[in-house]
């Protein structure tokens, strides 16, 4: 993808209910499917040369994006820590965030003050300017900087905004779905932010590549068709 693309492969990874639901509309999301589908989903993140999530997530979950292993597999798979991506147009990302504890972090904004800049630096990170002409990060343009850093494999975990954002801009290869048996209800958030549809002939179709067990939860790995 990288070399015939000038764009890495794009996998994102979410967590739902049956009815397709992520967190409740409070945020509360932890957790939806069980230790088996976790673990495998580190797997995911341990043969990844990036991990990309968004500022929404950052300051709902506070998330680490390291890879968690146990020790076998840590032994078989001798993962290089990914490199952490995060998107975030204004630079709000707080700098007690967990993911900037360990350095190795790229913040793609669009507008942000030196003195942050200068600040997430003394932490390890760094921060590039990608500004689209609605004043967010041109994500196309992000993913070529990724390639032209040697990036092949990006995982994505990140809310319905980013994820909506990414496959709006086609830059989607595949979804990584674990489906927990529960429901949440309407009221719960989705997987995707999407504009609403007025007839069928515009919706997304997708192939299945692979379905699975993984514990009491289901794993599904589709690509556009």
């Amino acid at each position: 993808s990288r070399m015939t693309r000038g764009r890495p492969w794009l996998r994102l990874k979410a967590a739902a209910s049956f009815d397709g639901k992520t967190a409740l509309n409070n945020g509360a999301s932890q957790w939806l499917t069980g230790p088996a589908a976790r673990a495998d989903g580190h797997r995911w993140r341990a043969r990844s040369c990036a991990i990309l999530s968004g500022i929404g997530t950052v300051r709902e979950d506070d998330p680490q994006l390291t890879v968690r292993l146990d020790e076998r597999l840590e032994h078989e798979l001798a993962p290089r820590p990914p490199l952490k991506v995060i998107v975030d147009s204004r630079l709000d990302i707080p700098l007690t965030a967990r993911l900037l504890q360990d350095g190795r972090t790229l913040i793609a904004a669009a507008q942000g003050a030196a003195a942050k800049v200068e600040q997430l630096g003394a932490l390890g990170a760094e921060v590039i300017f990608l500004p689209d002409a609605q004043g967010k990060v041109d994500l196309p343009a992000l993913l070529a900087v990724l390639a032209q850093r040697g990036i092949n494999e990006v995982h994505g975990e990140a809310g319905g905004r980013l994820n909506g954002a990414l496959l709006q801009a086609g830059l989607v290869d595949e979804l990584l779905l674990y489906l927990a048996p529960t429901l949440l209800g309407d009221a719960a958030r989705g997987l995707f932010h999407l504009p609403e549809l007025t007839e069928l002939s515009g919706r997304r179709d997708m192939r299945i590549v692979d379905l699975c067990r993984c514990g009491e939860d289901i794993r599904l790995r589709v690509r556009p068709k």
